[in-house]
């Protein structure tokens, strides 16, 4: 073992567990050193992997000594790691010398670990149960592999099988207890593990996926019994397929596990084919069943569960070894439908009629003749490699096999197009250069042809579930129309060949045995050859143009293949011309001139009908396109290898690169054009319904797609131009605004800025820039685009932060103009003058009702509109708020100097993303401690809505937070009202004069004490209640509460008056004869305590009678006379109240204690009887 390899282990686990939390990267990078030395875990890290889980779960289970909470945060990832090192421990081969004494030894330990650990699988954290069930399930074939090759009947292998045993029997237990989607995800792939190594092979020596089955089990093993391992996996594959819900079962109805279940099913079939038809048939039943009842999921999760489930067995499918099932597996399929079985089907369709129009071209060849039959023309036919070469085609009624391109093979994607006669040789111009030009330039022709064949060879051996197919790619040519194809191309070429050959033939000698000038010259007269030959191609161009137009039968007319070839050819001369040029003028060491004034501006104009062909059928002539703009940037390349120039802005207008820059710009504006048109067709097609009221209805998701989708061939423009600016994604922001396109715009840019990076920033500024669009499925479908990578790419929030907050700050400023507007128009109602007056006191009155009323109801109106669109331009920043809270700041900033108007919409709109933290306030805690002055019920709404749930008690750290910032910022009560349950006995008794503080009379400081009441003396789950009501009742009678003079009465008067949900008193009035008789007996009498006395007397008049006079006689005893004089006042008031039923209670004052009783009320100068 390398020292060095142990001396790092240790540095790492030292470092990794020092750090608060765990370091979970050096522990990741831990476990990769120990798997390359596996010694050192037998040695050292098994034991303190083991330790860190153990930990960890008896911390969780009640039996540690670490604080509840810092249980999850510290411990999870230390114990995540132990379990990550025993399962690679335990799931590899350990030394020869280890595998009969250390190695069950240690999986004993671990099995009962995982004992533990799933015992309480409601107090372990999540990740940390998913963990224990995916080494098992790892750790199960293992053992059994080792049981039976081993052969051993050691005890030690026999117990180690039955602990296993009896934790493979737990799972299947938690299964039917568990209701955590996550968690059964996990128990699928268990399942799926014993049905397939419990089972037997479909053929002898297995499946190469699957080593271990049940073949491998001896009938006669010492401990393990082949018939209980049988059943148990028949048990696994019923309990796999029970798994997914019913209408019966809807604890589990999550589409992330019905989808993982279902691939689980699919590949127990795709590992034991010979329980396809059992499996596929239970799970067909299931789908047509969970189908028919719409309350058993919603429409979205039927349409991505029936795709997965179509995918998943068309995938099955294609496997060779599932032929013998391949006639189950296609009447199911039927059965489904769906596009990808559609486009499949089509796809096979396609090849064989693609072979049978490519062996129907080549037998329409003429064969070449003998050399003393060839004449002028046929001297010039050059047979294509292959020719001759018959293919026999399939005899009638014959089926033909669908043809799939093996991955990799050499696949000629041009072997149907005809031997075409090169243009240059036609123009009489032998292109004839140096041996070094001629090496680059053609070796950079060969890499872009290459790049463009692998390309097209990648698109034809792609997942056929993939494949895209529109109706116009399915339409086969009939015989005659392949016919009329030969013959228009036999034509044109003739006309072509007789047009082009007036032209005089020369010879262009070797560019380093010219002169300069004889090398200008000769340039300059091919150039003007090129030029004449662009002009008398116009009109073959124009006749194409023509024919286009036509539809006859139906059909279009048919493609020439033959001018098609010569436009590449004529662009290639085009581009020629512009490499001699620049190797000439390096060879000078001068600058190319290139302006408006010479020849090139007539260059340029050559192309342009070439231009405008491709234009005018973007789709149908795609591939010329790519084709010619891949010959322009090989000679952008071959000019500028390192492109120096700044692509976007060329150095000369006539230049190549802006030759190629203006066709790239407008085939991608065609383009654009073109899929709008689609975009719109397919939505007019599919117009809105209405209900009755007009009201418009959403359509429902369909699940096939009958057309091409409009942003296919956008994407394959931006997929496969070899340079595009990226300011051409203008043209696809156009788009985003109209509601009928931006779905179009949407769909181009999300998969735009991932295909083709160089763009990327320049598309999610698009996606920026429309986040605050009016319409809500634009503006949602950017802000989820946007949101993505916010995940995936930290280096982009600053970008994305500044545009969502110039969002934010545009919007409130918008608010806060419109607010002023609305205070206006509400003032110019009552400023108004009637033309009629209205005459008398009841008609004012009832004139200023009635604006009144116009001003409410025009209030109400604007409000919403400015909450509406305060929400649009708030949604993105919102959004990014949850992932990162810090930028909240912003709003407190921008909420100070707001109208109040604009500060309650805020107050509002906020409300979603504070409920989503209620579960983690520590994430908002340091943006609330540091809100700015004047925005505190901007922070007071933040607090309640953390604590609005009733149900739980708040999290201790809010608490303690906002109690030490009410503390340091001397905040008032509002700030504490729903905290009360989340407070300790010292810190209620410690606020409540704070809470007391706040009552001034209104209805809206006693709603906020009685709930500060109503938390601080309910109960919750294993937890009592922080104060009991005679506790919080006497604890009102506190002298720091008594303080505050008569505010502690109306906190008295609102404990009283509070009332359950039905309207009962919500205390009884034992409560206040319980307060009652423990304030009599204190040694400071309150004031406050006889009028308490007598608000318990007013609100439960008559039962409170027998309290209150033992209270009074108690008094008496303690000589109250002798006490403060506020008190004898409040006890004769209380007394008087009274009367007549404390009459007897006068015998016990002494007579010169009555008349001065007197003195203060006549009504005691009468001496007791």
């Amino acid at each position: 073992m390398n020292r060095n390899a142990g001396a790092q282990a240790e540095q790492l686990y030292s470092e990794a567990v020092q750090e608060t939390p765990p370091n979970r990267n050096k522990l990741d990078r831990l476990v990769d050193l120990l798997c390359d030395h596996p010694q050192l875990i037998y040695d050292t890290f098994f034991a303190k992997a083991h330790k860190a889980a153990e930990i960890a779960v008896d911390t969780w289970h009640g039996t540690g000594d670490i604080k509840v909470n810092d249980r999850i945060l510290i411990l999870t990832v230390p114990a995540l790691w132990g379990w990550t090192v025993m399962e690679e421990t335990l799931c590899h081969a350990p030394p020869p010398e280890l595998l009969e004494t250390r190695y069950p030894q240690l999986a004993q330990q671990f099995l009962k670990l995982a004992e533990l650990t799933l015992a309480h699988p409601n107090t372990t954290p999540g990740p940390v149960v998913r963990r224990t069930i995916q080494a098992l399930t790892r750790f199960w074939p293992e053992i059994i592999n080792a049981c039976v090759s081993l052969k051993t009947q050691s005890p030690a292998w026999r117990q180690l099988y039955e602990a296993t045993l009896r934790r493979a029997d737990s799972l299947i237990q938690l299964s039917e207890q568990s209701n955590d989607p996550a968690l059964q995800m996990h128990l699928a792939k268990f399942f799926e593990t014993e049905a397939s190594i419990f089972t037997a092979a479909p053929q002898p020596g297995g499946s190469p996926r699957s080593r271990l089955n049940l073949d491998r089990v001896p009938s006669q093993h010492a401990y393990i019994s082949k018939t209980a391992l049988v059943t148990r996996g028949e048990r696994a594959r019923q309990q796999l397929v029970q798994l997914l819900p019913s209408s019966d079962n809807m604890r589990l109805c999550s589409t992330s596990f019905i989808t993982a279940t279902i691939n689980s099913i699919v590949y127990l079939m795709n590992l034991r084919p010979q329980f396809c038809d059992q499996l596929l048939e239970r799970l067909i039943n299931w789908y047509d069943a969970i189908n028919s009842s719409e309350q058993t999921m919603t429409r979205l999760q039927s349409v991505v569960i029936g795709k997965t489930l179509r995918i998943a067995l068309l995938q099955l499918y294609t496997r060779n070894h599932m032929s013998a099932y391949s006639e189950i597996l296609k009447h199911k399929l039927d059965a489904l439908g769906g596009p990808e079985w559609a486009r499949w089907q089509e796809f096979q369709k396609r090849e064989r009629e693609r072979r049978l129009r490519h062996e129907a071209w080549e037998r329409s060849l003429v064969p070449p003749k003998k050399a003393s039959e060839e004449g002028p023309q046929s001297a010039r036919w050059v047979p294509a490699p292959g020719d001759g070469q018959e293919k026999s085609a399939p005899e009638d009624g014959q089926v033909e096999p669908a043809y799939q391109p093996a991955p990799g093979a050499d696949v000629d994607v041009n072997t149907d197009l005809p031997p075409l006669k090169p243009l240059a040789e036609v123009l009489g111009v032998n292109s004839s250069r140096s041996n070094s030009e001629d090496n680059q330039i053609e070796l950079l022709e060969e890499r872009t042809k290459r790049v463009k064949l692998d390309k097209e060879q990648e698109e034809v051996v792609v997942s056929d579930m993939e494949i895209e197919v529109s109706e116009k790619e399915l339409e086969i040519p009939d015989k005659e129309l392949q016919q009329a194809a030969v013959e228009n191309d036999s034509q044109i070429e003739t006309e072509m060949q007789n047009a082009l050959g007036s032209e005089p033939p020369f010879e262009m000698l070797a560019m380093d045995a010219m002169s300069p000038d004889t090398r200008q010259n000769h340039l300059m007269e091919a150039i003007r050859r090129v030029i004449r030959g662009s002009e008398r191609m116009r009109k073959f161009i124009e006749h194409k143009r023509v024919l286009h137009n036509i539809d006859t039968a139906g059909k279009p007319a048919p493609r020439s293949r033959t001018l098609e070839e010569n436009m590449v050819q004529q662009v290639q001369l085009v581009a020629n011309c512009y490499l001699v040029l620049f190797e000439a003028c390096r060879a000078r060491h001068l600058p190319g001139n290139m302006g408006a004034s010479t020849e090139w501006s007539s260059m340029h104009a050559c192309v342009e009908d070439i231009l405008q062909y491709v234009v005018d059928a973007p789709q149908e002539l795609y591939e010329l396109a790519m084709a010619l703009l891949y010959e322009l940037w090989m000679s952008v390349v071959t000019s500028d290898p390192e492109l120096k120039c700044t692509p976007d802005k060329p150095d000369s207008e006539f230049s190549v690169l802006a030759l190629y820059l203006r066709w790239c710009e407008h085939i991608f504006d065609a383009i654009v054009k073109h899929s709008v048109r689609l975009a719109t067709q397919q939505a007019d097609t599919t117009p809105a319904a209405q209900t009755a009221d007009g009201s418009a209805v959403v359509p429902e998701l369909k699940e096939e797609k009958s057309q091409t989708e409009p942003s296919e061939l956008i994407l394959a423009f931006i997929r496969d131009a070899p340079y595009i600016l990226p300011a051409l994604l203008a043209k696809v922001a156009e788009c985003l605004k109209s509601p009928s396109t931006a779905p179009l715009g949407l769909a181009v840019l999300e998969t735009a800025i991932e295909i083709r990076p160089p763009i990327f920033i320049t598309g999610l500024d698009i996606l920026l820039e429309y986040a605050a669009s009016p319409d809500r499925a634009t503006r949602s479908g950017c802000i989820q685009v946007i949101l993505k990578h916010c995940s995936s790419r930290s280096s982009l929030l600053p970008r994305m932060s500044l545009a969502a907050k110039s969002h934010f700050v545009r919007g409130v400023r918008l608010a806060e103009k419109q607010s002023v507007e609305l205070e206006k128009q509400v003032a110019s109602i009552f400023n108004r003058v009637d033309k009629v007056l209205p005459v008398g006191e009841l008609a004012v009155t009832e004139a200023v009702e009635a604006r009144k009323r116009e001003a409410l109801a025009l209030r109400k109106q604007k409000k919403q509109a400015i909450e509406a669109g305060l929400a649009v331009y708030a949604e993105l920043f919102l959004k990014l708020c949850a992932k990162h809270m810090e930028l909240l700041v912003v709003m407190f900033v921008a909420y100070k100097g707001l109208s109040a108007t604009v500060q309650v919409i805020i107050r509002r709109i906020i409300t979603p993303l504070i409920k989503s933290m209620a579960d983690t306030p520590a994430v908002i805690i340091p943006v609330l401690k540091q809100f700015p002055v004047g925005t505190e019920t901007l922070a007071q709404r933040i607090v309640f809505l953390l604590c609005v749930n009733t149900a739980r008690v708040p999290a201790r750290e809010l608490v303690q937070a906002v109690l030490n910032m009410c503390d340091a910022r001397r905040l008032d009560g509002n700030f504490l009202a729903y905290l009360g349950n989340g407070m300790e006995r010292a810190e209620v008794h410690k606020r409540l004069p704070t809470i007391v503080a706040m009552l001034n009379g209104s209805a809206g400081p006693q709603m906020l004490v009685s709930e500060f009441f109503t938390r601080v003396t309910t109960s919750y789950l294993n937890q009592p209640s922080v104060l009991t009501p005679t506790e919080l009742l006497v604890a009102l009678h506190e002298p720091a509460v008594v303080n505050t003079e008569k505010k502690a009465e109306e906190a008295v008067r609102v404990f009283g008056a509070m009332t359950n949900t039905d309207g009962t008193l919500k205390f009884p009035p034992r409560v206040f004869d319980e307060a009652l008789a423990q304030l009599a007996g204190r040694a400071f009498v309150p004031v406050l305590m006889l009028k308490t006395a007598f608000i318990y007397r007013e609100q439960h008049h008559g039962v409170a009678d027998v309290a209150v006079k033992n209270l009074l006689q108690t008094l008496i005893e303690r000589k109250v006379w002798e006490m403060r004089s506020s008190l004898l006042n409040a006890f004769i008031s209380l007394f008087r109240t009274m009367l007549p039923d404390a009459l007897p209670l006068v015998k016990s004052i002494p007579p010169n204690i009555l008349q001065m009783m007197a003195k203060i009320d006549a009504r005691f100068g009468v001496p007791a009887s």
